[in-house]
């Protein structure tokens, strides 16, 4: 083994066709994006491990701790390695899964990752929005949400296993790029069609303001006013009853529109202003 503990992010040649995935089952990806079967368990693990450390050196320990907890069988060092050689095989690739001292490092070009390749749409959306780019923001955050298949890393951790942060932090950025969305097409008058998707997002987050909001910007601009201001009624309802508080000001003002001006008519109450973009590095097991 080389003396390495950092491949420095260099990948492969002619990055720009994903190959891995993280957005819901981990997967090998073909070139039309459809997951290749991984076989057991144990590779899909294996594969998870480097995939968040790609392009850095994975010592041997943390990998058979990875595959087999605190206390590894007497047979992991000889299991792990076929199992590194079978993943090889799958890679077709040997160059990808190298042997580095201490350990292992799976190479990943720029753009070979649907994580990573949703953590620059999420970046990317985030400067249109501020810039009020509004049809930019909804196809670039079209083009980041395409990218998830399911849950990210499903099936990877048992209902009893913590699940990394990073999947919270993956799961966080979709909803602000959903949120950012909503209120782009809004913001370009767009609301036919919205309000399905909204009322679902309102269920299954009932403390999540925005979507709330947005909804009842929809129903109002459709001519639902009486539907709108049940939505306000529940919300407030929801965080009086949950949390002591009342809705923010967001939420204040779509009420106020709603209130105020005549069902159907233009928009007048403004999108809120996007958060500054938080570290929406992925990688590294963050």
């Amino acid at each position: 083994m080389a003396n390495a503990h950092d491949e420095g992010g260099r990948g492969t040649e002619g990055g720009d066709t994903m190959r891995f995935g993280l957005l819901g089952v981990p997967a090998l990806l073909d070139a039309d994006g459809l997951p290749h079967h991984l076989g057991s368990a144990k590779i899909r693990m294996l594969l998870v491990t480097l995939l968040l450390r790609a392009n850095k050196v994975v010592p041997v320990h943390e990998l058979k701790a990875a595959l087999w907890g605190d206390e590894p069988p007497a047979s992991a060092h000889a299991s792990l390695h076929n199992h590194v050689t079978r993943l090889r095989r799958l890679l077709a690739e040997e160059h990808r899964l190298r042997a580095v001292a201490p350990g292992y490092v799976l190479r990943v070009a720029p753009g070979e990752l649907d994580s990573d390749v949703f953590e620059t749409c999420v970046a990317r959306a985030h400067g249109c929005f501020v810039r009020g780019e509004w049809a930019a923001v909804v196809a670039t955050a079209r083009e980041g949400l395409g990218l998830w298949r399911g849950t990210p890393l499903d099936g990877v951790f048992g209902p009893d296993e913590g699940r990394p942060a990073l999947v919270q932090k993956l799961s966080e950025a979709r909803l602000q790029l959903l949120q950012w969305r909503y209120d782009a097409e809004l913001e370009l008058g767009r609301h036919d069609g919205l309000a399905p998707e909204l009322a679902a997002l309102v269920a299954e987050f009932p403390l999540r303001e925005a979507f709330h909001r947005q909804l009842m910007l929809v129903l109002h601009r459709a001519g639902r006013q009486a539907e709108a201001l049940d939505v306000y009624r529940a919300l407030r309802r929801t965080l009086v009853e949950e949390l002591g508080v009342d809705p923010g000001a967001g939420v204040r003002e779509a009420h106020a529109e709603v209130l105020r001006d005549p069902p159907g008519g233009r928009a007048t109450a403004s999108v809120r202003p996007a958060p500054p973009l938080a570290d929406h590095r992925f990688a590294d097991g963050a």
